[in-house]
């Protein structure tokens, strides 16, 4: 399942606080519970795909594009100096004449979720 309306989103994960354990595990404060804490897990292709895991109940029942992904995501581009812009297309993400990653759903039939990075 892809999110609908990712720029709420993206303004809700900015509230979220991650901390990286490692360069494909982030712990991420939960929406919901803030003593808690959602572990995200990353993967990265060869050819700019990502694959990203989340505890949280959207992203178990097949959602892709969390807010605690993106907050995820955010901590480790900013770990490299990085900033993050996603998009709904693929054509929107190219019109940034930006480096292009794919944020893969589970489901291999939908698809992702499209990254732009850039110098933060």
């Amino acid at each position: 399942m892809r999110p609908t309306n990712l720029r709420k989103l993206y303004t809700q994960s900015k509230g979220l606080k991650a901390r990286v354990i490692n360069a494909h595990t982030v712990a991420v404060t939960s929406v919901t519970s803030p003593q808690a804490n959602h572990i995200v897990t990353v993967d990265y292709e060869a050819d700019g795909t990502i694959q990203a895991r989340c505890t949280c109940p959207w992203a178990i029942h097949g959602g892709v594009a969390c807010s605690h992904v993106m907050a995820a995501l955010e901590a480790l581009a900013a770990k490299r100096g990085r900033k993050l812009s996603f998009w709904r297309s693929r054509d929107e993400a190219r019109r940034q004449k930006r480096r292009i990653f794919c944020l893969r759903s589970a489901a291999p039939s939908e698809e992702g979720i499209w990254i732009t990075s850039r110098a933060a």
